[in-house]
């Protein structure tokens, strides 16, 4: 039998766990919502991803495209200006089929952090593969533990909203099995 819905998981935490918890999976659909069919489109969840960047990841905006056709924006971490802003757009043939980074103690700010990430987005259409990133740890340089994750769906983790250069501490990747 051909399975038509994604089994959504959600991986560990990498990096710190301050501030508050936030899942994308859940504030998208308005998580227990009243429409049960509403979900991230599990064959094109991502249209953008917003990466404010520089010694390590301040804050991710998300745009997400949803089964009704609309899209929703998240955004996660600290406030900040266009001036480390780096904007990945897809196409509607691409996909992330691969998000990966560095993440742990960042010794300046004498904490845990999502210091580094970058995306692996494959055209659906033609084969082609391209790499955008790494984002974070300034120089290209990164600290602490990589991480790895396949079949991106939603964004989830831990944020300090409002607090300067620290925005997100810890990163948790919602991943689904329909491209695998």
């Amino acid at each position: 039998m051909f399975q038509t819905k994604p089994v959504v998981v959600q991986t560990s935490n990498f990096g710190g766990a301050q501030g508050t918890s936030f899942n994308d999976n859940e504030a998208v659909t308005n998580f227990p919502n009243t429409d049960p069919g509403l979900t991230i489109d599990p064959v094109h969840p991502i249209k953008q991803m917003d990466i404010y960047g520089g010694w390590v990841v301040d804050a991710i905006s998300t745009t997400y495209r949803l089964s009704d056709g609309s899209t929703k924006v998240i955004k996660r971490g600290s406030n900040q200006s266009a001036d480390n802003l780096h904007s990945v757009v897809l196409k509607d043939n691409e996909i992330i089929s691969q998000i990966c980074g560095f993440a742990g103690p960042y010794q300046y700010y004498n904490q845990s952090l999502l210091i580094q990430v970058q995306f692996v987005i494959f055209d659906t259409q033609t084969g082609a593969v391209r790499v955008a990133g790494p984002f974070g740890g300034t120089g290209g340089l990164a600290s602490g533990k990589l991480f790895s994750v396949s079949n991106p769906m939603a964004l989830a983790g831990f944020e300090t909203a409002g607090s300067a250069q620290t925005g997100i501490s810890g990163l948790s990747i919602v991943k689904h099995n329909m491209a695998e």
